[in-house]
């Protein structure tokens, strides 16, 4: 009962966080609203403490990029992360990302995920996100939520030239050299309020005070337009900083047959073209995620919405066969962050296909590679 009431309590948030809303004496909005300032209050004053050096922070012995945002929920910061790695591993040198390993067994100890070559840990000890990383064997992945503990395990276990750190424009407590701000073209800012009202993890003014690189995310490919619906708002923020522009490119992550333990990993988006299908997903954004689905060719017969980082029971799959079965679908659609969390020995009664998302970069590709590459030289 509990439960659900926190469950219901967090979807009604959720849904006032993303829109404007009128505020009415003693309502729940006004409620909210005494919290988002309260809240604002406190991390105004924890910000000030870090500036003038009365919380310390500590510097690791390599060059530091964080990767991150002000706005709560999915920018693109894994997926930017992956980019960056992979970039920087491209021009020779060897980075590690640094994660924190959200709801991740693992979250407070730290650990190794993946060392580039092979994945260590599985998902419920390091998280869904970090997990989903390592299983690149790209490049090495450690969790903790000491960021300088975790960066020097990273140091100690792999000598790395750079430490990218996932998700760590609020993480304080540890020095980086380049802080990289995702922005989400379509909606910057939120609606403006910090939280619980919004989505904003702190006052925009920050972006100005300690972003170095500004790079929207989730833009039109076909459009010069950046900036979304509130960019008004954000133009003094980056003014004299480098701004770049990325959009998400969907990608066939893998594909399963039912019944099938195997994976298939080397088809494209075109087998899904036509097809029914029935979605699931428990990421920030599931309506973004059914309209790339649809953007595909995908007719969409059913959505079940989960919550950011939901963890899958039995109740659940079987309840997701139930509807697909019903509705007559041909296949379930899922995304690779929640496959990251879904038990890999599933006997699934359909087809399965997985959608991974990449960062493309759109204009001054050099640009902001020379960005990237002059602090590391």
């Amino acid at each position: 009962m509990a439960e659900s009431f926190l469950n219901r309590l967090e979807q009604r948030i959720t849904a006032l966080s993303a829109r404007n809303y009128p505020v009415t004496p003693f309502s729940f909005e006004q409620f909210l609203v005494v919290l988002s300032r309260l809240y604002g209050l406190v991390v105004g004053i924890r910000g000030r403490l870090f500036k003038k050096r009365i919380l310390g922070s500590k510097r690791l012995p390599c060059y530091v990029i964080s990767i991150g945002n002000i706005v709560a929920g999915g920018s693109g910061k894994t997926p930017m992360a992956i980019y960056l790695a992979e970039l920087v591993k491209a021009m020779g040198f060897k980075p590690v990302v640094v994660s924190r390993g959200y709801r991740g067994k693992l979250e407070s100890k730290g650990g190794i995920v993946g060392t580039g070559d092979q994945v260590l840990l599985g998902p419920d000890d390091a998280g869904d996100e970090p997990f989903m990383m390592a299983g690149r064997c790209s490049f090495p992945v450690v969790v903790g939520k000491d960021r300088y503990q975790a960066g020097l395990a990273a140091i100690n276990a792999f000598d790395p030239d750079v430490i990218i750190l996932d998700d760590g424009f609020q993480h304080l407590k540890l020095q980086r050299d380049l802080n990289v701000v995702l922005v989400d073209a379509k909606h910057p800012l939120g609606n403006g309020r910090l939280l619980p009202a919004g989505r904003l993890r702190e006052s925009p003014r920050v972006i100005q005070e300690r972003g170095d690189l500004i790079v929207f995310t989730r833009c039109d490919k076909h459009s010069q337009e950046s900036t979304g619906d509130m960019g008004e708002s954000i133009l003094p923020l980056i003014a004299g900083k480098p701004v770049f522009r990325t959009c998400h490119t969907s990608y066939l992550s893998c594909y399963k047959g039912a019944g099938r333990d195997s994976e298939n990993r080397g088809e494209t988006l075109e087998r899904l073209s036509g097809k029914t299908a029935l979605l699931f997903s428990g990421i920030s954004d599931n309506p973004g995620f059914k309209t790339s689905v649809e953007n595909i060719g995908v007719s969409v017969k059913a959505h079940l919405e989960f919550r950011d980082h939901h963890l899958y029971k039995s109740e659940d799959i079987t309840r997701i066969h139930g509807i697909a079965l019903e509705k007559g679908v041909e296949v379930l659609i899922t995304t690779e962050k929640d496959y990251a969390r879904l038990d890999k020995d599933l006997a699934w009664r359909l087809d399965l296909a997985v959608i991974g998302i990449e960062i493309e970069l759109l204009g001054d590709n050099m640009g902001f590679k020379e960005h990237i590459r002059k602090g590391l030289e």
